[in-house]
Formats: C-alpha cells, sequence, structure tokens
C-alpha cells in the first residue's frame, strides 16, 4: 500500500459521489419542475392556443404519476446522501494531501477510514465507479492512459439505473488491438 494509490481511490470514490449528487440533484429539479408546470391549470387552455385539446385529467394523472415517482424515489434524499459522502471523501483527500511524507500507521489509518466511509455508501453502479475511475486517472496523471476503463456505450447509457453487476470491465491496456503509445 502506497500514499499514491490510497489518494487515487479516495478521489476515484469523491468523484463518483460528486457525479451521483449532481445527477440526482438534476432529477429533482426536472421532476419538480414537471410537477410544477403540469399542475397548472392554464397548461391546458394554453395548448388549446395550439389547437391540441387536452382533458385536465390527463394532466391531473401525470402530475400524480410524476409526484409519486419524486417522492417514492427521493432524488432529493439521495442527493444529500451523495452530498455526505462526497464530503467525507474530500476531508480524507484532504488528510493525504496534507502529508508528504506518510508512515505506514498514516497509510494504514488512511486505508481504514476509506474502508469506514465506503461501509455507508449504497450500491455501487459500476459503470460510473469505472467513469470515476477514469476521470481520477485523468486528475492524478500518475497512470499510463492504457490504463484506462473501457466503458461500453451502452453502459455510458445506462449506468445511472443499472448496476451491470458482474461485468468485467477491461482494461483499454487489455483490449485486444491495443499498442503501446511511444513516446519520442
Amino acid at each position: 500500500m502506497n500514499r499514491e494509490l490510497v489518494r487515487f481511490n479516495v478521489l476515484r470514490n469523491a468523484l463518483y459521489h460528486t457525479s451521483r449528487r449532481l445527477t440526482f440533484d438534476r432529477w429533482n429539479r426536472w421532476f419538480n419542475f414537471v410537477v410544477i408546470v403540469l399542475g397548472a391549470t392554464a397548461m391546458t387552455d394554453w395548448l388549446e392556443g395550439f389547437g391540441i385539446a387536452m382533458s385536465q385529467s390527463i394532466f391531473g394523472v401525470a402530475v400524480a404519476a410524476v409526484g409519486a415517482a419524486s417522492l417514492v424515489f427521493d432524488f432529493a434524499g439521495k442527493a444529500r446522501d451523495h452530498q455526505s459522502l462526497q464530503r467525507e471523501y474530500y476531508h480524507l483527500l484532504a488528510e493525504i494531501e496534507g502529508n508528504l511524507d506518510p508512515t505506514p500507521q498514516d497509510l494504514a489509518s488512511w486505508q481504514s477510514a476509506m474502508i469506514r466511509v465506503a461501509g455507508d455508501e449504497p450500491p455501487t453502479l459500476r459503470a460510473l465507479d469505472a467513469k470515476a475511475y477514469n476521470d481520477a486517472l485523468g486528475a492524478t496523471e500518475i497512470f499510463d492512459l492504457g490504463q484506462r476503463i473501457h466503458i461500453p456505450w451502452l453502459h455510458r447509457f445506462l449506468g445511472a439505473v443499472w448496476a451491470y453487476e458482474g461485468y468485467d470491465y477491461k482494461k483499454v491496456c487489455e483490449l485486444p488491438g491495443y499498442q503501446q503509445p511511444h513516446h519520442d
């Protein structure tokens, strides 16, 4: 175990939770917006101006469905949970950054703290974790770019809602046809 590896994993986790917080914040704002817009009885009058005749009951059902989804999935609560985890990881990262010559005890303490925070995490969405891994690689610049994880396009698209448990993500350097870049 070394400082850079612990630092990398803490940064990856912080970036993962930042991404999840932003996603849930965004979903919460959109769902609230849709509830407000659909809930306005003036909406049916406005649509009639464009020749679209709709019953107010259709909007009532839509408001109930979107509002219920917002309450059941609790996007705001999930955003707060990820914000708290993000904060804990960034505090740990600040502690690591503040110690340029860590002892083995410091490394063990940081690893232990990271595991403790991870114990409070909801299940990880693996495609998003792979993206956070790649983002951390880019931010630290200590690893070769061939160490990036290849994320299939469907996983990028559905990664915020599907866990992809058991999928074997490969590093770019493990893919057929990969050639190590030449540094002249």
